[in-house]
């Protein structure tokens, strides 16, 4: 969906340093390894997005903990 590709051997290279569908300067990535606040995958998963609505669109938002563990990833830079 939108370029986004999340199956093995393409979910890397299409998080990280990667523009979100709602960028138009050029500043709002997917994922900003080391900045989990500036990482557009992290504003989807948590409560009341700036753009659209929360992740996932189906059934019922991921546990705080899961949550917690992508944002940790992110922290430490987000490596393969």
């Amino acid at each position: 969906m939108l370029g986004l590709r999340l199956d093995a051997g393409f979910s890397y290279a299409s998080l990280v340093n990667k523009p979100s569908f709602y960028d138009t300067n050029g500043t709002l990535l997917r994922v900003t390894p080391g900045d989990p606040d500036a990482s557009f995958l992290i504003q989807k998963l948590e409560p009341n997005p700036a753009f659209g609505d929360r992740m996932p669109l189906t059934g019922c938002c991921l546990q705080q903990v899961t949550i917690d563990v992508i944002r940790q990833w992110i922290q430490d830079g987000a490596q393969p």
